[in-house]
């Protein structure tokens, strides 16, 4: 059997918690991740097609500011990246591997990874927030979509895992 040495699980809520407080007070908005992607796309478009990307009206709030690159989003998305390196590797955690189920083949697994990161990316983008911009920066505030949001994702979470239960 191997080792645990993941931080317990109520640490990690409480250190959570205290970190969206803090961005609360310091930068004066919670956590989100989810827009990161939605401007780095707009940049990367704006460079190589301008015209088309000043068109679309979705990405022209990325890209009508002085330096869309200096975004908090993205500090604080590279900051998640460096922390979560930086604890694994602390803890003894780090190593390269792919979670899947013994009867699942490596190829299954990473188009079933794909597909699902590519819907919660997409759904995330329609709600105009992911779990932590919509469900927990949302939620601290007590606002009625990150409550539905948090209830209608875990309502999802168990109907498809029981569907796509047999994948492992």
């Amino acid at each position: 059997m191997e080792k645990n040495n993941f931080w317990s699980p109520y640490i990690a809520g409480v250190g959570l918690g205290l970190t969206l407080l803090a961005t609360f007070y310091i930068i004066g908005w919670g956590l989100g991740a989810s827009s990161a992607y939605s401007l780095v796309t707009a940049v990367g478009l704006k460079e190589i097609s301008p015209d088309y990307a000043g068109s679309l009206k979705y990405f022209s709030r990325y890209l009508n500011v002085e330096s869309p690159l200096k975004d908090w989003v993205l500090f604080e998305v590279t900051g998640l990246f460096i922390g979560a390196l930086t604890g694994a590797l602390l803890s003894g955690n780090f190593r390269v591997r792919l979670d899947k189920a013994a009867k699942m083949s490596t190829k299954k697994r990473l188009i079933t990874a794909v597909t699902g990161g590519i819907l919660i990316g997409f759904a995330s983008r329609l709600s105009r927030g992911c779990t932590s911009g919509v469900a927990l920066s949302g939620g601290a505030q007590l606002a009625a979509g990150g409550w539905i949001f948090v209830i209608a994702m875990f309502a999802g979470g168990f109907v498809f895992a029981a569907l796509f239960r047999r994948l492992w």
